[in-house]
């Protein structure tokens, strides 16, 4: 059985593709992630980043994120 990703793992990559736009690819070799395991990371962590800073944020780029992930 493979182990998790820890928690802060998935917020870097998450972060490091918010902040760079870098492809999966190229965040697989960093991370040593799949880029499999990329592609469901993120839509689940800017989820939960929404989730839990949608009362600190008010941007109409959130609202976009929150009605496309939903």
């Amino acid at each position: 059985m493979r182990k998790a990703i820890p928690v802060k793992e998935r917020l870097a990559v998450t972060l490091r593709f918010l902040a760079t736009g870098d492809s999966f690819t190229s965040l697989g070799y960093l991370f040593k992630i799949s880029h499999q395991s990329i592609s469901s990371i993120l839509p689940d962590v800017c989820q939960a980043l929404i989730e839990v800073l949608q009362n600190e944020i008010k941007s109409p780029l959130i609202s976009k994120m929150a009605f496309a992930l939903a």
